[in-house]
């Protein structure tokens, strides 16, 4: 399966079950699915922002 898709897929199986997808992902994943980061780095940025979101809550 194509970085393309596999975005795609994950994107919308997560919107169908009530998950947010914000701009700020989808600005990383584009850059995932361009090549330009690895998905280890798409892993980090999201858990990065998830910690720092908790934190500010």
């Amino acid at each position: 399966m194509d970085r393309k898709r596999l975005i795609e897929e994950a994107i919308h199986s997560g919107e169908m079950e009530g998950a947010y997808v914000s701009a700020k992902f989808r600005e990383d994943a584009d850059e995932y699915v361009r090549g330009d980061i690895s998905i280890e780095d798409l892993m980090k940025r999201t858990k990065r922002r998830w910690n720092s979101e908790s934190r500010s809550m």
